[in-house]
């Protein structure tokens, strides 16, 4: 995976969470393995999840009891956005591997 180096000296920005965790929803995926991958307790990802579903940027599913969260379009769109963005304010990465990256990521 590209990793893009971060814009700040600081934590991650809110958009950084966001496009870390609808990268890590390329399949449906709990919450457990989101709170793992991004690095954030229950209530982080609980927040992080609620809002990402009322701006339709996941779905959520349940079925059999169990809670999936998955990509939407928009979700694709913002990490493609996202993306492009990332590499209008460091030059540093390569056009070609953030290319390689958001096409991963579709």
């Amino acid at each position: 995976m590209l990793r893009m180096r971060k814009v700040s000296d600081g934590n991650r920005s809110r958009f950084e969470i966001i496009a870390e965790i609808l990268r890590d929803l390329r399949e449906p995926t709990c919450r457990t393995n989101i709170m793992s991958h991004c690095n954030m307790n229950t209530a982080q990802s609980g927040q992080y999840l609620n809002f990402m579903a009322s701006s339709d940027l996941i779905r959520i599913d349940a079925a059999a009891g169990k809670v999936a969260y998955q990509r939407t379009q928009a979700g694709r769109e913002f990490l493609k956005l996202f993306n492009k963005m990332v590499l209008l304010l460091d030059p540093s990465i390569s056009p070609v591997s953030l290319i390689a990256c958001m096409n991963k990521y579709r």
